[in-house]
């Protein structure tokens, strides 16, 4: 029952994370002063350490780690180019179209993610081919 709870709430944290940060994204490329307010910022991060604590306690109650099963490692992977790529999108980046870029490829990484979580399988197009065949 608790497994149930936990991935409830790491299912929820996910959608809006993702959510947010499309609409970040958004204000980032109409230049509103939204974006770099303090509390969106913080309310960022309270979600991903959510999301994230829900999906460490899920890969332990599920006894599937990353570097053991493949689909997590991949997932794992793809989160840190996520992070990495939000970054560029959100701070790094020096123009709107490269922002723009970045945070489209952000956004990539994460309906991979949720493709690898769904089909546990590190190469989710070929399950999806599979299984459309």
């Amino acid at each position: 029952m608790i497994y149930y709870w936990i991935k409830t709430l790491h299912i929820s944290t996910v959608i809006f994370t993702v959510s947010f940060f499309s609409l970040r994204l958004i204000w980032m490329i109409s230049r509103s002063g939204l974006v770099n307010r303090g509390w969106v910022r913080k309310l960022s991060q309270f979600n991903d350490t959510l999301l994230l604590i829900a999906g460490i306690s899920l890969a332990l109650l599920s006894h599937q780690y990353p570097f053991v099963a493949p689909w997590l490692t991949a997932k794992l992977i793809a989160l840190l180019a996520y992070i990495i790529l939000g970054m560029y999108a959100l701070k790094w980046a020096k123009s709107r179209r490269s922002r723009t870029y970045f945070g489209i490829m952000a956004l990539t990484c994460v309906g991979y993610m949720v493709l690898v979580a769904l089909t546990r399988n590190p190469q989710p197009w070929q399950y999806l081919l599979q299984s459309i065949l």
